[in-house]
């Protein structure tokens, strides 16, 4: 059983055994309509272009948004029986956000430069999921110097589809490229149960080729 186990994963990876595979790092800044907001952003991939299809090449990456804080501050005053004013209010909230993706490349042209390494630019397509971790602090004083506050936590999840457009240069040494992407959200806050765009994000990477994709006869 563990030898036919074998053979059959063995048969089902043997068209990739010539793919282009390709491992690297992106990172760069968003616009965030969910929480209107501007976050900045870094990540790993994983692709790898494959007989299976020839005419895209499959991308898996994760990536990171540190967290970001944002804090005010409120004053009251009365003017009877003598001016006083005091702060009666502060609110802070903060935000992270994590996510994976897979998505496939459609180059614009299938060319290859010198060395055999793919260049040029490509549309981007796929789907995501990303976990977004909310909290916010609210604290209240009243002239009398009684306070109040309040602590709440928030843990949405996000599947979103993507979509976007890139450029890429491919050398020996690897390939830097740049990407910019846009995201429909189903961040479960109610109505529209769709956000469009969820996400603006543009990118700046480097990827390395492993292998050299085979030339075409």
């Amino acid at each position: 059983m563990m030898r036919t186990g074998v053979l059959l994963v063995s048969v089902a990876l043997l068209p990739c055994a010539h793919a282009q595979v390709a491992i690297g790092a992106f990172a760069g800044g968003a616009e965030d309509r969910i929480w209107q907001t501007e976050l900045a952003h870094a990540g790993l991939l994983f692709e790898f272009r494959s007989k299976l299809v020839p005419s895209a090449a499959v991308r898996a990456s994760a990536w990171y948004c540190p967290e970001r804080g944002d804090y005010s501050e409120s004053y009251m005053t009365v003017h009877e029986p003598v001016e006083y004013t005091w702060l009666a209010q502060t609110y802070r909230e903060r935000v992270r956000l994590a996510g994976i993706a897979l998505d496939l490349k459609f180059p614009f042209e299938n060319n290859a430069c010198v060395g055999g390494y793919y260049k040029g630019t490509y549309l981007l397509a796929g789907l995501g999921y990303a976990q977004r971790w909310q909290t916010l602090e609210l604290w209240q004083q009243d002239r009398d110097g009684a306070t109040d506050s309040d602590h709440l936590e928030k843990q949405i999840s996000e599947p979103t589809l993507r979509a976007g457009f890139g450029g890429e240069w491919n050398f020996k040494w690897g390939g830097p490229f740049i990407e910019g992407l846009i995201t429909v959200s189903a961040p479960g806050l109610g109505p529209p149960a769709f956000r469009f765009p969820g996400t603006a994000m543009l990118t700046l990477g480097y990827r390395f080729s492993f292998v050299k994709p085979e030339p075409e006869e």
